[in-house]
């Protein structure tokens, strides 16, 4: 039950922080660092919203496999929701950088900062430790797939992962409520995977 009241709240908590995201003038490293400047209060908000959502999301994933009975989709929804729930927790921890970024953006000139930036980012122990990226898309893909076969949840959710890790990665940033809606229909994956979690908890202690 408390693993799927984590992934609920982390799933809301993961919206709050896009959605509260500083707005972005563009692409660019310099303005990326710019909008983490502009307003260290709302820079850390989000960022304390992000790493929570990631945190109690990939805490909550663990106890997916358990919706599973019997063999088909069991192998599957388990390697998808050891490595999505690994991925997360991961990206949890990469927020801190968003104070780095904060603070460099504050005190250097930007092209210095953002070559500082780049240059740490560049190191292939950090993209291995903090930026598994598309590997928890992936991740979570096998995972739906997996409750998907088994019957636990309907096939709608893998095309609403890929709608959603879309939206929020093609939406722009300059209106951070723009990608935070686009992540939605995969949140709400993982919402009801969350509830699934409890209701079975719950037949349990009945």
């Amino acid at each position: 039950m408390i693993a799927g009241g984590a992934l609920i709240a982390g799933a809301a908590l993961f919206f709050a922080g896009l959605a509260t995201s500083p707005p972005a003038a563009g692409d660019e490293k310099a303005q990326y660092l710019a909008s983490l400047a502009r307003d260290p209060l709302l820079t850390q908000l989000s960022a304390l919203l992000l790493h929570y959502g990631n945190l109690l999301m990939g805490a909550g994933l663990l106890a997916v496999p358990l919706l599973v009975r019997g063999r088909r989709g069991g192998l599957l929804t388990l390697v998808g929701a050891l490595f999505g729930a690994l991925g997360l927790l991961q990206i949890s921890g990469s927020l801190l950088s968003d104070w780095f970024h904060m603070e460099l953006g504050r005190n250097l000139p930007l092209e210095q900062a953002a070559a500082i930036s780049d240059r740490v980012l560049a190191h292939p122990a950090e993209q291995l430790a903090f930026n598994p990226g598309p590997l928890v898309s992936l991740a979570l893909l096998m995972t739906f797939i997996g409750l998907a076969r088994a019957g636990v949840v309907g096939w709608w959710t893998v095309p609403a992962i890929v709608a959603g890790y879309a939206g929020m990665l093609l939406l722009p940033y300059s209106t951070p409520i723009l990608p935070a809606v686009g992540a939605v229909p995969m949140l709400a994956v993982l919402g009801v995977a969350g509830w699934r979690t409890i209701a079975r908890a719950r037949v349990r202690t009945a």
